[in-house]
């Protein structure tokens, strides 16, 4: 099933299943980013849909150091739920996918808009994700021109041993803008 929503200047579009277990589960999702909700309080319901996804929607196995971590984080598109929501291994949900994520919301801040697309792969639909593969592009948001020198592309596993190193920085993104919008 696939829903699209739109939150402020961005969009959502998630594609989920009904896993064996009988419940909805994200398989796949793209999201359009051009702007970043940073004072927005979690309302309770999504607090507790992340609980309930980290104990697996309570059929799923999972490991003991999973948290309910979000396919697309809450900052780019708000409550949406345990539609997008998973089981994640926690240093790999708050480590290496926040550190991309910050990458993705500063590209936001400072003038770009981020489109990717994350497919989850669990060996069963509804069990828990063992990778995450993550491609998008990065435009100027003024004149949609594409960054050329960004690349958003990772393979993760849903474990502790994943990294993620961040490439662009304030200085690096105004620069690929500048170079997209010709003002270098």
């Amino acid at each position: 099933m696939e829903t699209t929503t739109g939150v402020g200047g961005n969009e959502l579009t998630l594609t989920t299943a009904f896993g064996v277990n009988g419940l909805e589960v994200p398989v796949s999702g793209k999201v359009v980013i051009g702007e970043v909700c940073d004072r927005v309080d979690r309302p309770s319901a999504e607090e507790a849909a992340q609980k309930w996804a980290a104990r697996g929607q309570g059929v799923q196995a999972v490991a003991d150091t999973d948290q309910g971590g979000h396919v697309f984080g809450f900052r780019f598109v708000l409550a949406q739920g345990l539609r997008n929501m998973f089981a994640q291994d926690g240093y790999f949900n708050m480590t290496p996918y926040r550190v991309m994520e910050n990458e993705w919301a500063d590209f936001a801040r400072y003038g770009a808009r981020v489109e990717a697309t994350i497919d989850l792969d669990a060996p069963v639909v509804g069990e828990r994700p063992e990778e995450i593969s993550v491609r998008g592009n990065a435009y100027s948001a003024a004149s949609g021109e594409l960054l050329r020198e960004v690349k958003i592309k990772n393979d993760f596993i849903n474990n502790s041993s994943q990294e993620y190193e961040r490439k662009n920085f304030k200085k690096q993104i105004i620069k690929h803008i500048w170079e997209a919008d010709g003002l270098d």
